[in-house]
């Protein structure tokens, strides 16, 4: 059976890493897994769970956001470090396949393929916000070591814009489990929550962090206050550690913005299909996602979409009809669009629900397969 070394830069399980976990999950009974990871966390014990191994290469964190020349220097040295160390790792475990599906890891994974002769797969989920990203990352998906570049959405595979790259680049947009997320139990967390029918329950899934733009949303319910509707925002995620800044000042912002009886922070939770099914609809509001999972999550539940007109938030919404898209951090426009969802809430939901049933796990295993085949 051959083996293939996963290299994860995080070692929590958001989207990214639910993907990385959904792969290895469909591959399982035709190859093995080594993965590298930074510590030990909510993703080693996944691992543990499935008796996949893994080698702990020790933190890997960039901070979010456009590179300055501090965090340049910073990416040097983890860079150096992680190639060694990533040379020394499959060395050791033999792999046929190096699969990176993080950021980071795209140079690293086609540096140490091309030292070792291995073959290398990228998986690309992220909008590079900084030309410096985009331009390395041009530069490496030449290599001959890497030779299938898989792209969430059009506008990331867009991103490859070097002749060699990208003919290697093939878009296949995330799958969703459909059964589970439909069958959400959204009385039990109307009950928990005390949410009532006269609301509009909005709701956003994924970390805290400044770059998906919880502080919008609450500018988006003030908005709607004042508008004279009633609204709740609920917020399903946690804050890494060296996001809890951000977290504070939402929290603070909350308050300064007399939202206190309308926004419940839940933290990181497993109960996610209930909570889709328990809001009208969700918001995403940060123009750098590359396809968005909470969207195809919400569009299985027939909860509707209202996301900003970028990048794969745009897309999502463009392929699937399952909501209204506005002008980027157009406050006013926004709240518009979350009432003309209400009104179209029925329509909505079941163009998802269709969408969604295209985006199954069957259909994606195929084409998964074939790319690691080849």
């Amino acid at each position: 059976m051959e083996k293939i070394l996963v290299w994860e830069t995080l070692g929590l399980v958001s989207g990214g890493q639910k993907m990385t976990l959904l792969v290895m999950d469909l591959l399982k009974d035709e190859y093995e897994f080594h993965c590298l990871i930074p510590t030990n966390g909510a993703l080693s014990e996944e691992l543990e769970k499935r008796g996949i191994g893994y080698t702990l290469l020790g933190d890997q964190t960039m901070p979010t956001g456009v590179k300055g020349k501090a965090v340049i220097f910073r990416y040097a040295w983890l860079s150096l470090k992680a190639v060694i160390k990533g040379f020394f790792a499959a060395i050791k475990e033999k792999p046929e396949i190096i699969y990176a599906p993080g950021p980071a890891a795209l140079p690293w994974s086609a540096i140490v393929g091309l030292l070792t002769g291995r073959k290398v797969i990228w998986h690309l989920h992220h909008i590079f916000l900084d030309g410096a990203t985009k331009k390395l990352l041009n530069i490496c998906s030449a290599f001959g070591c890497v030779k299938s570049i898989i792209a969430v959405s059009e506008c990331v595979g867009e991103q490859i814009q070097n002749e060699k790259g990208k003919q290697k680049v093939r878009v296949i947009y995330n799958p969703v489990d459909v059964e589970r997320f439909s069958s959400g139990d959204g009385e039990r967390i109307r009950n928990e929550l005390n949410l009532s029918n006269d609301e509009i329950k909005i709701g956003h899934v994924a970390l805290l962090q400044e770059l998906k733009k919880q502080s919008f949303v609450l500018e988006v319910a003030d908005e709607l206050k004042k508008l004279g509707k009633k609204v709740k925002v609920i917020f399903a995620g946690r804050a890494r550690d060296e996001d809890k800044w951000y977290e504070e000042r939402l929290k603070n912002e909350v308050s300064e913005l007399g939202l206190d009886n309308e926004v419940v922070f839940l933290g990181h939770r497993t109960d996610v299909p209930d909570i889709l099914r328990a809001v009208d609809l969700i918001m995403i509001p940060s123009g750098f996602e590359g396809f968005p999972l909470a969207g195809l999550e919400a569009a299985s539940a027939g909860t509707p979409v209202v996301a900003c007109d970028r990048a794969g938030a745009e897309e999502f919404v463009r392929v699937s009809s399952a909501g209204a898209v506005f002008d980027e951090d157009n406050v006013k426009v926004a709240a518009e669009k979350v009432l003309k969802a209400m009104s179209d809430r029925s329509t909505l939901s079941e163009n998802g629900k269709a969408f969604a049933k295209t985006c199954d796990m069957q259909s994606y295993q195929r084409r998964i397969e074939e790319i690691f085949a080849n």
